[in-house]
């Protein structure tokens, strides 16, 4: 049985309630009937006094009306009387609603433009690509060491396993000189396996796509498939380009197919514009045929379709298999070699290997941002709520339960985040395309293609309605709760519950101050690392240096021929005014190329279990070292007479000398590699080849008047002043010796080295930005939590100055609790901040996770930015009237 108490505690309360649901009655009464009155006195007609005191007054009515309408009503109806409720509130407060809403499509579209980003970049990479969740990347594993690249046949005997896979497909990207209408162009490619494009599901819009005898014959099928963009560019569109033969390198290809603009090819980030057998590798990317049935000649990046039901975890068993069979049957080139199944996400190729980690600390970043936007808003809707008490105390006195007044209350929230998040969604598709505003400039056709599909907008609605629930729930709770005697005696400014919500709001601000140091901080330390990372020794020095590329056996060149072509030119560029010296090179050093590698055997050098010898190289001629300024230690330089009748030598720099002769004298040892053996005649220093964050790696160079990729290199040039203005003086010259080459990217090395800070560049952008935003809202924060409680004390602030309280003393009294606050946020900041910088070790080249200045700098910042926001209600508080603020009451 219910005890007795509690039996009269009950009745007690309907009691009240009956009470004051008859002052109420009353009170409506008599404000109807004064209200009428006064309108008739100010000659207003009668059905007109009535109606607009009915106008006036009729909220207090409505709210009796509507809790007597909501007892036995459907859940259906009870929500849609809520969302013409809230809507109505909303609209009355338009002041307030823009502001929330604003903030909150700020949150919103940040994380919905990441979200946008991980989708199309890492999650479906391959727009046009049909299903792509059921492909995945093949690598081969060599001891330690990831290539990207598989050989074809191995590539074979995985598309043999045809209980794992539905189709193995190999490509690679060239570049190639297109000539059409007697117009020269050079376009970026991929040649391909012939099930390339029935694997991928791309259908073309005109023709075919490749049939599988085109995989036969080396150099016999000479095809071409075009993309859209292409044949409306160069061809107008024209259904008649299908069987159109055009010239491609100097040799005759002819169009069978044109496939959509949406398929840009299977590198994410880079935007092909035709596709071609690999028998033709030869013609196309002067790729020797042998590379067709060497195991060793890894060219070819591999994508796998799994069959219907079959996981990765089973296909990567089947690959394991495989690797041991091949390594047995074929020591000399597979040994130590595994081939490895990896997600789309994890394509060590692409936009994916450079945007994976950016992508991760900006979703962190960007939902951090939105926990403060959601911080802000919770405080607007608890300062909101005090305007509220009256009409929430009337509700409980007139019956609606406290369970139906959260829920009304989450309904005006959760229509707040829809709108923010419709605006939101808005603002993601104008911002999705603006990380292409960061990729550098390059010879390469980068670009990405976004889109807001079902899956993303979806997440967005997750979102939205999460940030709904957690800025709405909060107020909820807490205004549903008044003293309602108190609350329909009071004003509303010393209602019960002012201490609770004061102390909440104070915790909501105090989290808004610790979320935005740890953004400030990691934008700090982003930009610092950013600026390290310019200030980084390349081991070259990249200013005054003019970038050319070429690669004149695409152009027909023989390799006798073309060693006349680059001396004559080399010679012709060395005489230009501003000058000062020329050389060519097979591979820059931080690139988007990925270069060469040799495997070498060093004489006396004792080879461990599983170490990986494969030591990167770039071919290159004479005055090298003097053009790009990389320090010879010791030894000499190559000369004239290194030629294909000299000695093979090298230049090894000093890490690979003090890897493989540790404590002796590099000059004058031997090692083999590529079949000869090479005698090292000098020692260069160590520089940066791939990325800012490697650590030494070992590095050779070879001349190229010994033979290898002699048709291959590109010019580096030293000015004295601009390199850009020498550009067309070069492109001159160039047409001199030979009009039918043409160079396929033409800027300054600063320019062509820009990849390697492309993380460094889009982190430090995004989280300034992000930062940013992150210091307004905090400073919104604090300065709305102030001018709220200012508001709330100004009948203490009125007794306190006419008892004679000085201005200062008023002033300082605001100032403390905003102090206060600032610190503990501080505080709190400053230990989430210690546990999180230590995920921005890819951004942070030649910083500390823990770097002192912006540890000091940020918080004292914020801390500064906080007193100032508090200052400004402080500075109203300290000059209220007394006997104003007193007759308010």
């Amino acid at each position: 049985m219910r005890p007795l108490a509690s039996i009269r505690q009950r009745l007690r309360s309907l009691g009240q309630r009956r009470e004051m649901k008859r002052e109420i009655d009353e009170e409506l009464r008599f404000h109807l009937e004064q209200r009428t009155a006064e309108n008739l006195a100010a000659g207003m007609a009668p059905e007109d006094a009535a109606r607009e005191a009915r106008k006036r007054f009729g909220n207090l009515q409505g709210i009796r009306e509507e809790c007597r309408d909501t007892k036995g009503a459907s859940f259906g109806e009870t929500t849609l009387q809520d969302i013409r409720f809230g809507l109505r509130m909303l609209g009355k407060n338009p002041g307030f609603t823009a502001v929330v809403v604003l903030s909150l499509a700020i949150g919103i579209g940040a994380n919905a433009t990441v979200l946008c980003w991980i989708q199309n970049i890492l999650l479906r990479p391959l727009p046009g690509v049909a299903n792509q969740e059921e492909l995945a990347v093949v690598t081969t594993l060599h001891g330690t060491t990831m290539w990207e690249s598989v050989a074809l046949p191995d590539l074979k005997d995985q598309a043999a396993l045809k209980q794992v896979f539905a189709g193995v497909i190999g490509s690679t990207v060239t570049p190639v000189c297109i000539t059409a209408d007697d117009r020269a162009e050079w376009i970026c490619g991929q040649i391909t396996t012939a099930n390339f494009f029935e694997v991928l599901g791309v259908k073309p819009l005109l023709g075919r796509a490749f049939v599988q005898e085109e995989d036969a014959q080396p150099g016999g099928h000479p095809v071409l498939i075009i993309g859209e963009g292409l044949w409306k560019r160069r061809f107008g569109g024209d259904p008649a380009v299908i069987g159109r033969t055009v010239d491609v390198n100097r040799h005759r290809f002819t169009i069978v197919g044109v496939v959509p603009a949406t398929f840009r090819g299977t590198v994410n980030g880079l935007k092909c514009d035709f596709w071609a057998p690999v028998t033709m590798c030869q013609e196309l990317a002067n790729q020797s045929r042998k590379s067709l049935d060497r195991r060793s000649d890894h060219w070819l990046q591999t994508q796998a379709r799994l069959q219907p039901g079959v996981s990765r975890a089973q296909a990567q068993a089947a690959l394991d298999t495989l690797s041991s069979q091949l390594e047995k049957a074929y020591p000399d080139s597979n040994r130590e070699n595994r081939l490895l199944l990896l997600p789309l996400w994890k394509s060590p190729y692409g936009g994916q290997s450079v945007m994976l980690p950016v992508l991760s600390l900006l979703l962190a970043v960007s939902l951090g941002v939105l926990l403060i936007v959601a911080v802000n808003v919770a405080n607007l809707l608890l300062a909101r709520a005090t305007r509220r008490e009256r009409e929430i105390a009337i509700r409980l006195a007139v019956g609606a339960g406290r369970g139906r007044l959260i829920r009304q209350m989450l309904t005006e929230s959760l229509l707040l985040a829809l709108l923010g998040g419709v605006i939101g969604a808005g603002l993601a598709r104008w911002m999705m395309e603006s990380i292409q505003l960061f990729f550098p400039h390059t010879h390469l056709p980068l670009g990405m293609a976004f889109s807001l599909d079902g899956r993303t907008l979806g997440l967005i609605s997750l979102v939205t309605l999460g940030t709904g629930l957690l800025f709405g729930l909060a107020p909820a709770l807490q205004a549903s709760s008044p003293s309602v005697n108190d609350a329909l005696k009071e004003s509303g400014r010393s209602a019960a519950g002012g201490a609770p919500r004061h102390r909440v709001l104070g915790a909501l601000v105090v989290s808004q101050i610790a979320l935005a140091l740890v953004l400030l901080v990691c934008a700090g330390l982003c930009f610092k690392g950013l600026d390290q990372a310019r200030r980084t020794d390349l081991g070259f020095n990249p200013n005054h240096l003019l970038y050319a590329g070429l690669s004149i056996g695409m152009n027909g060149y023989s390799e006798d021929a073309g060693r006349i072509f680059y001396r004559d030119l080399q010679q012709r560029l060395a005489a230009l005014p501003g000058v000062e010296s020329a050389a060519l090179s097979s591979w820059y050093p931080l690139g988007f190329s990925g270069g060469g590698s040799w495997g070498v055997e060093v004489e006396g050098y004792p080879r461990q279990p599983n170490e990986d010898l494969d030591v990167d190289l770039s071919v290159i001629s004479p005055g090298y070292f003097k053009t790009m300024e990389i320090p010879l230690l010791d030894g000499r330089d190559f000369t004239d007479r290194d030629d294909a009748q000299a000695t093979p030598v090298a230049i090894v720099n000093d890490a690979m000398a003090k890897r493989f002769w540790p404590g002796q004298n590099p000059i004058g040892r031997k090692f083999k590699a590529a079949g000869a053996t090479r005698t090292v005649v000098g020692v260069a220093k160590t520089g940066k080849y791939h990325s800012l964050n490697e650590t030494a790696r070992c590095f050779l160079y070879t001349p190229c008047q010994q033979g290898l990729h002699d048709r291959n290199l590109s010019l580096c040039l030293r000015t004295a002043g601009d390199p850009s203005a020498l550009a067309n003086a070069v492109r001159q010259e160039i047409q001199k010796i030979d009009p039918r080459v043409e160079a396929w990217g033409m800027f300054p090395m600063t320019d062509y080295i820009q990849p390697a800070f492309l993380a460094q560049k889009i982190a430090s952008s995004l989280l300034a930005l992000l930062g940013l935003l992150a210091l307004v809202l905090a400073t919104m924060g604090v300065y709305g939590v102030m001018a709220y409680g200012v508001n709330q004390r100004t009948r203490e602030f009125g007794i306190r100055a006419a008892l004679g309280a000085r201005t200062a003393d008023v002033l300082l009294l605001v100032l403390r609790q905003g102090f206060v606050l600032g610190f503990v946020g501080v505080i709190v900041g400053l230990a989430l901040t210690l546990a999180v910088t230590r995920l921005l070790a890819n951004f942070l080249h030649g910083v500390s996770p823990f770097d002192l200045e912006i540890f000091i700098a940020v918080p004292l910042l914020l801390y500064l930015v906080t007193l100032f926001a508090s200052w400004l209600p402080a500075r109203r508080a300290a000059r209220v009237n007394p006997i104003v603020a007193l007759k308010e009451e």
